[in-house]
């Protein structure tokens, strides 16, 4: 048979497990559960200091987690031919394609035009 000591310390680890759930105020949760929020941070402290000492093992049936995981090629090497364009998507779906050395000026005002604004 528990101990009263026992028995009194499973009911405020319950309780102060279910507060810090509850996302309530210590004062509003102890007001629903006819306890004082002081016993609730007394408890919360005791436990605390408590489960701190406990030294920490690895649960037998937690097993470690892995992802999956894939190696992609690098992508292939940019042909020096033929100068990279680049590409705009704007929000509504228009597309601007800038060819390397564009002047950088007028491509903001393309842009700036295309979202109704002035440039």
């Amino acid at each position: 048979m528990a101990t009263r000591t026992t028995r009194t310390e499973r009911r405020w680890r319950r309780i102060v497990e279910d507060w810090r759930q509850s996302g309530l105020s210590a004062r509003a949760f102890a007001k629903g559960r006819g306890v004082s929020a002081g016993m609730i941070y007394a408890w919360s402290s005791r436990l605390g200091k408590q489960d701190a000492s406990l030294p920490t093992t690895a649960s037998p049936t937690t097993a470690p987690k892995f992802l999956p995981v894939a190696i992609i090629e690098d992508t292939p090497a940019v042909s020096a031919e033929r100068p990279s364009v680049l590409e705009v998507v704007l929000p509504r779906g228009e597309v601007i394609r800038v060819s390397p050395g564009a002047d950088l000026a007028q491509l903001g005002r393309v842009v700036a035009a295309l979202r109704g604004g002035a440039a």
